[in-house]
């Protein structure tokens, strides 16, 4: 089971004081079982974490597959294993009822300027 990236709160992309590189990464979530099939609970308690992700500015973007077969996740780290530490209480993956079956490093080399402060880059 995979898990996503661990900054301290409040870690911003080149804004942080500490000396480190940010590495970027794209999730793809299985889902085990049919989503129509999840109690409420665990649908709220995924979301919390989610929240708790973009809160601490470690994910900047995530949804489901179409179809529902699974989700996409975009999140930052300082490297695989710090991310795959936090994914371990994604409350989805606890429930196993989703694993994450790609993960891949990406080097975000173009992207929109308006995305330059979260990909550390002008």
């Amino acid at each position: 089971m995979l898990s996503i990236l661990s900054f301290a709160h409040g870690l911003v992309g080149r804004d942080h004081e500490r000396d480190f590189t940010v590495r970027h990464f794209l999730l793809e979530g299985q889902h085990l079982v049919p989503f129509e099939q999840r109690a409420p609970e665990l649908i709220a308690a995924h979301r919390r974490f989610l929240q708790d992700g973009y809160d601490k500015g470690r994910f900047l973007l995530s949804g489901p597959s179409i179809p529902p077969s699974g989700g996409i996740l975009i999140a930052r780290a300082e490297s695989l294993e710090e991310l795959t530490a936090f994914l371990a209480d994604e409350p989805y993956c606890k429930a196993k009822v989703m694993r994450f079956s790609r993960i891949v490093e990406f080097d975000p080399v173009q992207h929109q300027p308006v995305l330059g402060d979260w990909f550390g880059k002008p």
